[in-house]
């Protein structure tokens, strides 16, 4: 008797509450496959934020680094040229030593040097205390390597592209 009439009364909830069931227990796979693409989807958004946050952050240093060899190519560089040929421009290299040309000893250690590329450096003593080049600052401005290689007046420099 007691069951006739909680089913009298609650007919309608209980035939609900079954079909609800029903459909959770046979859709339980897609809930699942939909769950792991979420997951999935909440990764590679996580690591594509991360990757555009350390782009954000380089392209900051990188025109951090462009202001200081600006300063550097207006402030009267020095140009690197080519050991065998002074005509030729050389390209600098974190690390190495530059050498007068004349001399062919190492320049003084706080030289700012530069080359055709727009790369500048400052000379820095190494472990050993050999003056290398250090500091290093690019500037994309092609013009203000161009501009101090014209400040060399009556030499004839010749730039070849780098080649790989």
């Amino acid at each position: 008797m007691n069951t006739n009439r909680i089913w009298r009364k609650h007919s309608s909830k209980i035939i609900f509450g079954s079909l609800i069931a029903g459909s959770l227990i046979l859709s339980s796979k897609d809930i699942s496959a939909n769950m792991q693409s979420l997951s999935i989807a909440r990764t590679t958004i996580a690591v594509n934020s991360q990757q555009q946050m350390l782009l954000e952050e380089q392209l900051s240093h990188e025109q951090a680094l462009s202001k200081v060899a600006q300063a550097r190519y207006k402030a009267g560089c020095t140009i690197v040229v080519a050991v065998k040929s002074a005509r030729n421009l050389a390209t600098l290299v974190e690390g190495e030593t530059v050498l007068d040309r004349t001399t062919k000893k190492s320049l003084p250690i706080n030289t700012v040097v530069c080359d055709g590329n727009g790369n500048t450096g400052v000379l820095i003593a190494d472990k050993d205390g050999v003056p290398v080049v250090g500091q290093m600052a690019f500037t994309g401005d092609r013009q203000l390597a161009i501009n101090q290689i014209k400040k060399i007046r009556g030499a004839k420099l010749y730039y070849y592209t780098p080649q790989k």
